[in-house]
């Protein structure tokens, strides 16, 4: 009985996965503040990203990532409508804000800021890991901070970040929690050396 019912499971997994992999996946980019620094003061401007030529279009979305079939071949794409540099200017934001700071966002850093934050998106990108019982979802996100202080640039950050979720099938949904733990391990590895180099 347990070994049928177990079949029976691993049938619907299956099917589940093979019914939606040939369609491409939309993922929403979302973002909940984790870090809770604090000791910011003063004005910082943020630079909103320019596109990056690594970062694919299709048509009015972007590709991060892939969706694939149980036997791990790539059979659609995971694209997202949301403007990826607005939603890494917008995890500063939250994060830098409950810090202290009076946040601004710019289209370019004014050259007499005293506090300034320009960014460059180097990958997002959301990997499917098929899985028997379950199915992952791996993301990997690169992006670098240049971080001015009086018109001087202070410090470069090189940061890299990953973030793994799991669930039955590899849904939109398991994809964009995934995509929202990077960034919050990213933010954590951001937020702190911003501050360090911006106060002291």
């Amino acid at each position: 009985m347990l070994k049928r019912a177990t079949t029976i499971l691993a049938g619907l997994v299956l099917l589940a996965s093979a019914s939606c992999a040939f369609v491409d996946q939309k993922v929403d980019l979302s973002y909940e503040r984790t870090v809770n620094a604090r000791g910011g003061s003063g004005e910082v401007f943020i630079a909103k990203p320019k596109e990056q030529h690594s970062l694919v279009k299709k048509s009015n979305s972007w590709v991060i990532g892939t969706v694939k079939n149980t036997m791990g071949m790539k059979t659609a794409d995971v694209v997202t409508e949301n403007n990826i540099g607005d939603w890494i200017v917008g995890a500063l934001v939250q994060e830098l804000s409950f810090a202290g700071y009076n946040t601004r966002t710019v289209s370019e850093l004014p050259s007499d800021a005293s506090k300034g934050i320009d960014l460059t998106v180097l990958k997002v990108f959301v990997d499917q890991d098929p899985g028997f019982w379950t199915v992952g979802a791996i993301s990997d996100i690169q992006f670098t901070v240049e971080i001015w202080k009086n018109g001087i640039k202070a410090k470069v950050l090189n940061i890299a970040a990953k973030g793994d979720e799991r669930s039955m099938a590899g849904t939109a949904e398991t994809k964009g929690i995934s995509l929202r733990k990077a960034m919050q391990a990213a933010m954590q590895q951001a937020v702190p050396e911003i501050i360090k180099t911006l106060e002291y």
